[in-house]
């Protein structure tokens, strides 16, 4: 049995850092902050930043003691940006994050994560399961982490998998690695850090769930739809100038991460209407897997068919 679960505060268990950004999140903070306050592990510290906010956030926030540091941002500013006014605050061995509508549902969740990151110093980060749930609280779907801890860049590039809500981060590997949230990246930040950091570092994987994401039926705007094709492409090209011996080693999963760039244009595309756009989007990468075919197919037909099949899907980006 490690010594983090000895059940002797000291010196030995690591400070993590939560850090909550905030904008008008009122409705359910307090069941967040609760859920971390509710942590079987104690050495932890909330940055709270609030982006500005008009509600009572501040009021609930600060309810909490000490272990809150509350920030208030001069001007609101994109998620990335803020969270990395937040970082800048941490002084935590590990960064974790919770939004303001999220849960932690396992009280375990900071106590094993920092075992695992603690027992395996290799680890750059981190993750874990999720159950989203609708803003009533009632069940959506479970989603479990599909891969096992280790050199995961690969099956990423396939699909993402990693929740921000279930990861923790070390500290020392953002700092080494000169790596950030990249505030030109505005609908898609924590796929272009952990993506990045994914290329550099193992990465731990458990299949517990750690937190309650809430679904809310317009998380994926149309604004967000309109960028998140080059967002995909631009996090790509940074990680080949970085490493570009990484393309032609991982050929077919470089192949399919572009291919999801050009499905997130499509997927605008038919949403403004433009179903021309959508098809040429789609019939580049027509050869890289059938469902992309098949899409490209159902493009051609009226747009109500191609939203029946997109109803409540929500894509890991």
């Amino acid at each position: 049995m490690l010594y983090l679960m000895t059940g002797q505060m000291g010196n030995k268990y690591p400070l993590v850092s939560v850090i909550i950004n905030c904008y008008n999140g009122s409705e359910f903070l307090s069941e967040a902050m609760n859920s971390v306050c509710s942590q079987t592990y104690e050495n932890w510290e909330i940055i709270f930043w609030d982006n500005c906010s008009t509600d009572n956030s501040p009021e609930i926030a600060k309810q909490y003691g000490n272990k809150v540091k509350y920030y208030r941002a001069e001007s609101n500013t994109v998620l990335g940006e803020a969270r990395n006014k937040a970082l800048a605050k941490a002084s935590g061995k590990y960064i974790t994050f919770i939004d303001c509508d999220d849960v932690w549902c396992d009280p375990d969740k900071l106590r094993e994560q920092v075992e695992l990151m603690e027992t395996n110093p290799d680890y750059g980060l981190c993750y874990g399961s999720i159950e989203e749930i609708y803003t009533d609280n009632s069940h959506f779907r479970n989603v479990i982490t599909l891969y096992e801890s280790g050199d995961i860049f690969e099956e990423l590039l396939y699909q993402f998998d990693i929740s921000i809500i279930t990861s923790m981060l070390r500290k020392s590997f953002l700092e080494e690695s000169r790596l950030n949230f990249d505030p030109q990246v505005k609908a898609s930040e924590e796929y272009c850090l952990f993506m990045q950091m994914a290329c550099r570092y193992k990465i731990g994987v458990t299949k517990k769930i750690y937190a309650k994401y809430r679904v809310h039926m317009t998380s994926l705007t149309s604004r967000s739809l309109s960028i998140l094709g080059a967002e995909r492409r631009y996090t790509l090209n940074k990680i080949l100038q970085f490493a570009p011996s990484l393309r032609k080693k991982y050929k077919n999963a470089f192949r399919e991460a572009f291919a999801r760039g050009d499905y997130y244009d499509a997927r605008w595309y038919m949403s403004e209407g433009l179903k021309g756009k959508a098809f040429s989007s789609l019939s580049r990468n027509a050869l890289v897997s059938l469902r992309y075919f098949i899409l490209m197919i159902l493009s051609l037909f009226p747009v109500v068919f191609w939203n029946k099949v997109h109803i409540l899907k929500r894509n890991r980006v």
